[in-house]
């Protein structure tokens, strides 16, 4: 692209070089804007349940936390402690939101799947011809599970039933892609991996 320089006229090139992204570039408006989507009516029942901020913590379990260190996600443990401060409320949110949509949570779920095995397309990590390889994807955890919650935060806000509130969207996205990763629905399981 090549933009006039106001002073002296002389061309500017800027060349933008997009590497490892997790999330979309927009140039114009989407038509999944116009569509509903399983995941914001998930959102939406979670944020509707009621929640008083306690400051007492819960602990994960013990299998929580070795499939934390199999996966080297220490740096992401926020995640995992916002859900534990609303795990009932997402459990009743599944329940509620088969009631609403068919297959809504299987929908999520296997959603969240594909989105890890397309976390790991784009780190070059092989799973279809082979067992994944664990060391990769420890190397490469953040990125993967970043990439997971931006491609699902992007769902969510290109919907046409987007949450009301930004917060709701951020806090329910992390507990839902904790969820995931408690049940096994993303990340590698160590009690398969040994």
């Amino acid at each position: 692209m090549t933009i006039e320089n106001e002073k002296t006229d002389a061309p500017v090139n800027k060349i933008v070089r997009v590497e490892r992204n997790a999330g979309n570039i927009i140039v114009g408006d989407s038509p999944e804007y116009e569509i509903s989507s399983a995941i914001n009516e998930l959102l939406k029942s979670l944020a509707n349940k009621p929640f008083s901020f306690q400051k007492k913590r819960r602990r994960p379990s013990s299998e929580t936390v070795v499939k934390i260190e199999h996966n080297n996600l220490k740096s992401k443990s926020h995640i995992i402690k916002q859900y534990l401060d609303h795990s009932s409320k997402v459990e009743e949110a599944y329940s509620e939101i088969d009631s609403l949509i068919a297959f809504g949570k299987d929908t999520i779920l296997q959603n969240l799947n594909d989105l890890y095995y397309l976390a790991l397309d784009t780190v070059d990590i092989d799973y279809l011809t082979c067992d994944v390889d664990i060391e990769n994807v420890r190397e490469n955890s953040e990125f993967i599970l970043d990439f997971i919650i931006q491609k699902l935060k992007n769902s969510v806000f290109e919907s046409k039933n987007t949450p009301d509130y930004k917060e709701h969207i951020e806090l329910g996205v992390n507990v839902v892609v904790a969820h995931a990763f408690i049940e096994c629905i993303i990340m590698e399981n160590p009690t398969y991996d040994s």
